[in-house]
């Protein structure tokens, strides 16, 4: 395969040929006949995983802004099983229209806790988030691709600039330990998303690493490193605390404490 552009549609298993703008590297159906990408099928569990253990263990913490989106890391989750599976341009939309959305509200709270309008920026980021996804969802073949990944880019690396503006002012070593923790977990996960998007070829010599199923997983990780720390900082109150359940970290609210003071 030579591009995720050049569609496999030598073999056609439950949901029909492809309509996706995009065909990863996977080969289709070579687990399940009911599986287009088995194993970016599998990994895009994770985002639901870590949305619903986000929202467990935030929901009191963190208040419902942060806990708002690991509910909306889960929709996207559930948007890339649809897409992954079938390779229908409908369930592609389901995953990358939430992810659109989704990078639009985490910015929004940015803007927010940075002291911008909510009402005004609230408006302001709608309408962008309106716009992104009418040319993602009317465009087609790589025209499509590369305009989601432009209106999404945009607002990731937005967002990465506010938590970039945030981590400067950090003087706790155990926040500062999971900013950088999440920025490795970051760039390897754009290194095997480069890498995969771009060199599909190579599998036609070597075995395929599934390195899109890496890249959701090391975004699962990313990304919950930086919740972690950007919630901290943002509450900053002596009632918060980061914990750890084995290496998975949170942020733990301590009653006793917040009622003394």
């Amino acid at each position: 395969m030579a591009s995720i552009f050049n569609k496999q549609q030598n073999v056609t298993g439950y949901w029909g040929p492809i309509t996706s703008s995009v065909d990863w590297c996977e080969e289709n159906y070579a687990h399940s006949f009911y599986i287009a990408e088995f194993w970016n099928t599998v990994s895009s569990f994770a985002m639901v995983a870590l949305g619903l253990l986000g929202i467990v263990a935030h929901h009191r913490s963190m208040g419902w802004r942060l806990s708002n989106g690991y509910l909306m890391i889960v929709v996207v989750g559930v948007g890339s099983v649809l897409f992954h599976a079938t390779l229908q341009y409908e369930h592609q939309m389901w995953d990358e229209v939430p992810m659109v959305w989704t990078a639009c509200y985490l910015l929004w709270v940015m803007l927010v806790e940075n002291g911008y309008s909510a009402s005004l920026f609230g408006v302001a980021i709608s309408s962008y988030c309106a716009l992104a996804t009418y040319v993602t969802s009317q465009s087609k073949g790589s025209t499509q691709f590369f305009m989601f990944q432009t209106s999404f880019g945009l607002v990731m690396w937005s967002c990465l600039w506010f938590v970039w503006k945030l981590y400067k002012g950090v003087t706790n070593r155990e926040v500062i330990h999971l900013f950088h923790q999440g920025a490795k977990f970051l760039l390897l996960a754009i290194g095997v998303w480069l890498f995969d998007s771009n060199m599909c070829f190579v599998y036609d010599y070597l075995p395929n690493f599934q390195l899109h199923a890496w890249w959701h997983v090391l975004m699962c990780v990313s990304l919950h490193f930086f919740f972690v720390a950007t919630g901290y900082e943002m509450l900053r109150t002596k009632a918060h605390e980061i914990r750890y359940v084995g290496w998975f970290p949170y942020v733990y609210l301590n009653q006793e404490i917040k009622k003394a003071e």
